[in-house]
């Protein structure tokens, strides 16, 4: 019964140690993958908020292995020790789940709301003509990120490259809505 636990645990904890390193590095995460053929095909990978994810039977397999082990060592019946054993892996397998789905919800979403520029001061990088005619471009911090974005006026002349201007409002999905400073 030892070399059964022994021979779970050793691959799992392999193998378990090696998805660690992976996600430190952020290797594993998504995964597209596209098949041509006679239609295309998305397949998209674990996200790790499953209950049956590679990484928490990785981490089931771990647990069940070494607590096995330990508990063969300490002298427990071999019935006993499969079922603390399998108690104790879907334990770890619980909290892996939770641990990745604690780590998931901390990722930043990159998508910037352009009503957070409301009220902020950017400055005009390409001219802006007057009476919302065209669209011209300004540099302004929105979110803490330096972007650069079209932007209109209702002024009765056009803003110049260099001129500082308020954002006072958002005009479809991502233009601003500007005046001189």
């Amino acid at each position: 019964m030892d070399k059964f636990f022994l021979y779970v645990a050793v691959p799992a904890s392999l193998i378990l140690i090696v998805q660690s390193i992976m996600t430190l590095l952020g290797l594993s995460g998504e995964i597209d993958v596209d098949f041509d053929g006679d239609g295309d095909v998305d397949m998209i990978g674990e996200t790790g908020l499953t209950l049956f994810s590679i990484r928490n039977i990785v981490a089931f397999f771990t647990f069940f292995g070494w607590s096995g082990l330990w508990l063969l060592s300490q002298g427990t019946s071999p019935v006993v020790t499969a079922i603390i054993s399998f108690i104790i892996g879907v334990t770890f397998m619980a909290i892996s789940m939770g641990l990745f789905f604690l780590v998931s919800k901390m990722q930043r979403n990159g998508t910037i709301n352009y009503q957070n520029a409301i009220g902020n001061t950017g400055e005009v990088y390409i001219p802006i003509p007057s009476h919302r005619q065209s669209y011209g471009k300004i540099m302004i911090v929105i979110q803490g990120t330096l972007s650069e974005v079209e932007a209109i006026t209702d002024e009765d002349e056009p803003i110049k490259t260099g001129t500082q201007v308020s954002v006072i409002g958002v005009v479809g999905q991502s233009k601003l809505l500007v005046k001189k400073n």
